[in-house]
């Protein structure tokens, strides 16, 4: 059972005496499937209405957008001003892919499945590992003092979802206590965005979960081989590569791995930040970096981080901006696109980092991610794809494509 140390105080209801009082609870129970069943459902399905778009994720001119836990919708895009949904992949727990050379790997909890995308609107499933991924479940939703397992038996089944209810428990006063957590819980290489938690990078396909970076060789495209498990320990939350680099985001700070041995990922350093959620970008000798504060990010401050990484085994921060509530980010040339959550896209002019000044505000958008192309920009928000033109002010709209 995990948990995150969330220390906090709770409020009394009523007192039951003066050393105790009386609150209520929130305790989970797992909604559960055989596993048996859970990999049978794998699979191309029917185009279908989008029910939390995730993840997004760029190959050749297809974009494939991650709904939550459910599998995967492709769009063709080769006509950004009419983007059109031609396929979905049933993916039970799915939250992130990658492809190389028309392969696309995918995860769904606890394995990894192998796609030919060749066809994109009929991908055919060529491959699964069984269990070489952790065994992830879904998030909780609000603060559960307690998991109730006593039903749920992991050597059969997987967690789908979750039940709740309320209970009553007597607790003494001036006690600390410690909140449960569901957090870990054509040719070429497409581009994920900065939020990705898969990263293919030469003959290596590249996943983390909160504490490791698992690397699979993929020489043999269809035919993936784990290779190791490099221990990080930092509450992982996404990773990010540039030549033979990999960058680890985590809530305390951002850690550089080299890529000498690929099978082998070694750590070469780290820059600590405020504690938040922590997704990153590289160009050249320079990393962006976003800290969101807030909710279980960390504390209520939020900032954009501009990283000297000149010297991969000495980075530091060369200044900090303040933002509201910063996700996803990408770069192309000296421009530096910011997804500010409610409070709109942000566009950095970068041409000296030293600099970096914000140019223009898009206060109409709400984007979790962007993904920078060569002639068009790519995001998401609001289970809405847009694509966005490049101009000498900042970007202006071809189109805005609802997933539902």
């Amino acid at each position: 059972m995990k948990k995150l140390l969330l220390i906090f105080v709770l409020a009394a209801l009523w007192s039951c005496s003066d050393d105790t009082y009386t609150e209520e609870v929130l305790i989970a129970t797992p909604v559960t499937t055989p596993i048996a069943e859970f990999r049978s459902s794998v699979g191309p399905g029917p185009v279908q209405q989008i029910s939390e778009s995730g993840k997004i994720y760029a190959y050749q001119e297809y974009v494939l957008v991650n709904d939550k836990y459910k599998g995967i919708h492709i769009i063709d895009n080769s006509d950004p001003a009419n983007p059109a949904k031609i396929g979905f992949i049933n993916v039970p727990g799915n939250v992130d892919m990658a492809v190389k050379n028309d392969i696309l790997y995918v995860d769904s909890w606890l394995d990894l499945y192998v796609f030919d995308f060749t066809d994109p609107a009929n991908p055919t499933l060529i491959n699964r590992l069984e269990e070489v991924l952790p065994k992830r479940t879904p998030d909780f939703e609000g603060n559960i003092w307690e998991v109730n397992y006593n039903e749920f038996d992991p050597d059969s089944e997987v967690i789908v979802g979750w039940e709740y209810r309320t209970e009553l428990r007597q607790f003494e006063r001036n006690d600390d206590f410690v909140l449960e957590s569901a957090n870990d819980s054509g040719g070429g290489t497409g581009t994920g965005g900065s939020l990705a938690r898969f990263n293919i990078t030469g003959d290596y396909l590249y996943v983390v979960d909160s504490f490791r970076i698992f690397s699979f060789d993929i020489s043999n495209l269809d035919n993936p081989q784990l290779r190791g498990e490099t221990s990080v320990g930092a509450g992982v939350e996404t990773i990010f590569s540039d030549g033979d680099y990999l960058y680890i985001g985590s809530p305390i700070g951002m850690f550089i791995y080299g890529l000498s041995n690929p099978g082998d990922p070694l750590y070469l350093s780290q820059v600590t930040h405020i504690t938040g959620c922590d997704p990153v970008v590289v160009q050249d000798d320079i990393a962006y970096v976003t800290v969101r504060g807030g909710n279980w990010c960390g504390q209520p401050d939020s900032l954009l981080d501009v990283v000297d990484v000149t010297d991969r085994s000495n980075p530091f921060i060369l200044k900090s901006e303040t933002m509201n509530e910063p996700y996803g980010l990408g770069v192309k040339g000296d421009r530096l696109y910011v997804s500010d959550g409610s409070f709109g896209l942000a566009v950095y002019d970068i041409s000296d980092p030293l600099e970096a000044s914000r140019i223009i505000t898009y206060n109409d958008l709400e984007i979790f991610d962007v993904i920078p192309m060569e002639q068009w920009i790519i995001m998401i928000g609001n289970n809405t794809l847009y694509n966005y033109e490049y101009t000498d002010e900042g970007i202006g709209l071809i189109a805005s494509f609802s997933l539902n």
